[in-house]
């Protein structure tokens, strides 16, 4: 004989939720993290470009000056 339960079986559910909830929180994280790189991107592109133009003229030109 086959007994029935009336008691919920909610581990499944739970399990399930607990998965989706991990993996909405991950592409918000993933998200936020892309806007940030978004926001200092000119920032960052202006910075080494102002090391690059530090590295191949003027530390040189300064080389060159002093006669080292």
């Amino acid at each position: 004989m086959v007994k029935f339960s009336n008691k919920p079986n909610v581990n499944g559910i739970k399990k399930v939720s607990e998965n989706f909830e991990y993996r909405s929180k991950l592409i918000g994280r993933e998200g936020r993290l892309f806007a940030g790189l978004i926001s200092t991107r000119f920032t960052g592109i202006a910075l080494g470009l102002f090391i690059a133009v530090l590295f191949m003229v003027i530390i040189p030109y300064l080389a060159k000056l002093l006669g080292v």
